[in-house]
């Protein structure tokens, strides 16, 4: 007996004994991984992607795959379009059992509704933050008015709109300010080479407006139109070239440089020309 427990308690004993241990939990898993292979064998399928698809395109893929599908959100994404998925659960290539539910995130089929804010007699500035802010674009134009520099009328395309008016997120809204009393006239500034942004911020100043924005042939994508510079406007730069304010200038964009260097050396030469034909 006293043998017997001596062994036990021996080193070799424990040596054996853990060891008997580690060997049993290795097989209980490897048992349990077969279990579950074998009985997955011939019911797990692989998710395809969803992504980019509307939700009759994805009702008819994961039928095919007899799997299920449910929209957990639907959230709106200005430059997707409407109704798409563009988010799964489990992700693409994840091995389920048939008869699994997707959980998909899919875009607005319609545009959110905004309530109007109030701008009107707010600085131009002000007005323009704040509409922004709301997730509205905004473009302004000039009116002669007893008021000048603030927010006279504001417009969803030719109807002016009043706060609290609903109106669909991300519109485009004409900020109309006032330039004060009168019908002056003033200077044509020179936008050749800026961009649509830096044209606008230059007729802004002299209380002038965009009217055509017309791209040329080299403008191919939204990437080209939003990088393009002004080759040409209307009226031109010049002297002489005077508007009432409150009006606007056409402007002719291109992503051509070579075009723009072209037409700025004609405008340097005409602005020079005036310059010489004053100082004779």
């Amino acid at each position: 007996m006293k043998q017997m427990l001596k062994f036990i308690f021996s080193k070799l004993f424990l040596i054996n004994l853990v060891a008997a241990i580690i060997l049993i939990v290795i097989a209980f898993y490897s048992f349990s991984g077969y279990l579950t292979s074998y009985t997955l064998h011939g019911e797990s399928v692989t998710v395809p992607s969803l992504e980019g698809l509307n939700e009759e395109e994805v009702a008819t893929l994961l039928n095919e795959k007899e799997l299920r599908y449910e929209i957990l959100d639907s959230i709106y994404v200005e430059k997707q379009p409407k109704g798409i998925v563009i988010d799964q659960n489990p992700k693409a290539e994840s091995f389920v059992k048939k008869n699994r539910k997707i959980y998909i995130t899919v875009t607005k089929k319609s545009t959110p509704k905004i309530s109007f804010p109030s701008v009107i007699d707010m600085s131009q500035r002000l007005a323009v933050a704040k509409l922004e802010s709301y997730g509205l674009k905004v473009n302004t134009e000039y009116r002669p008015s007893e008021h000048q520099g603030i927010v006279i009328d504001c417009k969803l395309g030719d109807k002016s709109i009043a706060t609290g008016d609903e109106i669909g997120l991300g519109s485009k809204i004409t900020v109309v300010i006032g330039t004060g009393k009168g019908e002056g006239k003033v200077m044509v500034p020179y936008l050749a080479n800026l961009s649509k942004g830096e044209a606008e911020q230059q007729l802004q100043a002299s209380f002038l407006s965009i009217g055509l924005e017309i791209y040329d042939e080299s403008c191919k994508t939204a990437e080209d139109s939003a990088t393009a510079k002004v080759y040409k406007q209307q009226p031109p730069y010049g002297s002489e070239s005077t508007l009432f304010i409150g009006s606007s200038v056409d402007i002719y964009l291109t992503c051509d440089t070579a075009k723009i260097n072209v037409q700025n050396l004609s405008l340097d030469s005409l602005n020079n020309e005036s310059e010489n034909s004053e100082n004779e």
